[in-house]
């Protein structure tokens, strides 16, 4: 029968497609934006909309009188001539020119664009200027499709903005090229200022290396809490009562306000990548491992759960930060308190603490996850999964770590719960996280523990700071301008472009762009896709894998042949990875994170299931 069973189960897909209303970006003819910064000190605009010189010299001015720019706009290409509306017409592959001297150092350009017929060529466009060792070619840091209208090919508005900050420029030129022949170039505009700032607020941006605004060293023994120069992390395996198995931490925070508009619900917030960046303030004491050890390979060799390390070096971890004692992220300050409780032990009294996340989808303690060597065991051993693990480029693994090098942590976005973390901490304001070590310390000998620089060191310089990089995009659902029912900040992360809608399956997983919309996935990569993976029979129940994504939660539900649905009663969950849960020999940290659902075994002889979001 069991066989029998098995044949006949089968899977299904259904995913809600979410609908968004549309309202065009408010602010120019075009689909172009006023940015924030335009007619303020030190700032200069130009607009082009009526073309008078399609070839070469003289070039084109800016015709508006609110103009303040002397830029000048250039066409190259010797086949291009004048439509009657003004544009800038080829038959062939356009080449543009724009030329311009500023009288203030710049910090920062904006180029808004929109072409009929063929569009821009992305990767050729460029800002070049004459640095000290000769001509410097500097890519946008930002492109955004602002509008995309059907008609002979598309009408095309798009923002290409660049951050000049430091590079002491007034003059340069922008060079792009059409991305194919029957381009008409229909307007320009263009911004210039000596600050830096968005274009618009929701813009994404990457965020540059930004040093934190809380770094405390969380050690027992911390008295003077608030300006350290610098943080060692190590770990206490021995049996010595009361100690954590991460013994001393560093807590980590950043105001996020300033790049991204807080309170947009966590769901709204998309991030390419996030990185931390930590530099060495001690020299050739720390043994570098860049891979992460299993957690029995630091039990005691006569434990029956020890595992033989593959290497005999410790890696250095990032996890999220959890609090205690009424505090949180948000109102824990530098000089904040240690423990929870000033004469207690030290297992889960600390206030602020690193914090993985379990079986369960909860952010816990992880402290002291490897535990005593049995002599004062208080709380049990578990296997955790680290956000990053530390790694270097100039140190190879099982060397000694020079002064001066430069440690990152690349968070593991692939893992939705450590992704939902983040647009969690971009919706609150603010991203805190731990760094710990299993190394363990020597206290009555040479250090052999890495030991960082803090914001408060003296002899470190800004980008020695700890550091956060980010590439964030805030979703705004109802900002539609095509009405295709994907919202223009989903298709720009996904595409760069408003190409895409919602009816589409551009990577032909089977579900449609709205509908991975709606469930979280990514609708640019067929392995993100919500689905049921695999499926177990035995010990009088069924089990499944699916996929899982960040900030949405799913329910397993069974139905028959007619396709009458109805939602399993409690199945048993968890969120694991093979790591975790060691059911595969020779499983590697990272490992993709699954949901698990266990349920009775059916009574009828088919059964179907499928995973819906509610």
């Amino acid at each position: 029968m069991f066989c029998n069973f098995l044949r006949r189960v089968a899977f299904a897909l259904v995913l809600a497609l979410g609908c968004f209303g549309g309202s065009r970006l408010a602010a120019a003819t075009n689909g172009f934006v006023v940015p924030s910064f335009r007619g303020g000190a030190e700032s200069q605009v130009g607009y082009w909309e009526v073309f008078t010189v399609p070839i070469g010299e003289p070039g084109n001015a800016p015709e508006s009188s609110s103009a303040t720019t002397q830029a000048r706009f250039f066409q190259t290409d010797t086949n291009a001539f004048l439509t009657g509306t003004g544009n800038i017409y080829n038959m062939g592959v356009s080449q543009f020119r724009l030329t311009d001297e500023t009288p203030f150092v710049l910090g920062t350009v904006v180029l808004q664009t929109r072409t009929v017929g063929s569009e821009l060529s992305a990767p050729s466009m460029e800002l070049v200027y004459l640095g000290a060792d000769g001509e410097v070619r500097l890519k946008p840091q930002s492109r955004y499709e602002l509008n995309r209208t059907a008609g002979q090919g598309f009408n095309v508005s798009t923002l290409w903005q660049w951050d000049l900050t430091g590079k002491g420029i007034k003059a340069y030129r922008l060079e792009f090229a059409a991305a194919g022949s029957s381009v008409s170039f229909d307007s320009l505009t263009l911004d210039t200022a000596a600050q830096f700032a968005k274009a618009f607020p929701e813009q994404p941006f990457p965020v540059p290396s930004t040093p934190a605004t809380l770094a405390r060293w969380m050690y027992p023994f911390n008295g003077n809490p608030g300006d350290r120069p610098t943080a060692s992390v190590f770990g206490s395996l021995g049996s010595s009562p009361d100690f954590d198995s991460r013994d001393a931490q560093y807590l980590l925070g950043w105001n996020t306000a300033r790049w991204a508009t807080a309170g947009r619900g966590a769901s709204n917030y998309w991030i390419r990548r996030a990185r931390v960046t930590l530099t060495f303030a001690n020299d050739r004491q720390y043994v570098y491992q860049g891979t992460l050890r299993d957690y029995r390979s630091y039990f005691p060799t006569n434990d029956p759960r020890y595992l033989p390390p593959t290497s005999s070096g410790v890696s250095v971890d990032l996890f999220g930060a959890g609090f205690r004692g009424g505090f949180t992220s948000l109102t824990y300050p530098q000089a904040g308190p240690w423990g929870v409780n000033p004469a207690g032990g030290f297992y889960s009294n600390r206030v602020a603490y690193a914090a993985g996340f379990d079986t369960n989808g909860i952010l816990v303690d992880v402290s002291h996850n490897v535990g005593d060597d049995g002599t004062n065991e208080i709380s049990g051993a578990f296997e955790v999964a680290p956000f990053a693990v530390g790694q270097l480029t100039n140190v190879a693994s099982g060397e000694l770590v020079p002064l001066g090098s430069r440690m990152t942590f690349d968070l593991n976005l692939a893992d939705p719960q450590i992704y939902g973390y983040v647009q969690q901490g971009l919706h609150d304001g603010n991203l805190s996280f731990v760094v710990t070590s299993l190394v363990d310390a020597t206290l009555n000998g040479p250090a052999s523990y890495p030991l960082f620089y803090t914001i408060f060191s003296p002899l470190a310089s800004a980008d020695q700071y700890p550091l956060l990089d980010l590439e964030v995009q805030e979703v705004r659902p109802s900002q539609d301008s095509d009405a295709d029912g994907l919202p223009d900040d989903a298709e720009n992360f996904w595409f760069g472009s408003l190409i895409q809608g919602a009816a589409g399956d551009p990577d032909a997983d089977g579900a449609t762009t709205g509908a991975e919309l709606a469930a979280g996935t990514d609708p640019s990569r067929a392995d993100s896709v919500l689905r049921i993976t695999s499926f177990n029979l035995g010990s009088g129940e069924v089990t499944l894998r699916s996929t899982l994504a960040p900030g949405r939660s799913a329910r397993l539900e069974s139905g028959n042949a007619l396709n009458l649905w109805a939602p399993v009663a409690s199945p048993a969950t968890a969120i694991l990875s093979d790591w975790l849960s060691k059911e595969s020999p020779g499983a590697e940290y990272p490992s993709p994170v699954f949901q698990t659902w266990r349920a009775p075994l059916p009574t009828a002889e088919q059964q179907l299931y499928r995973v819906t979001t509610p």
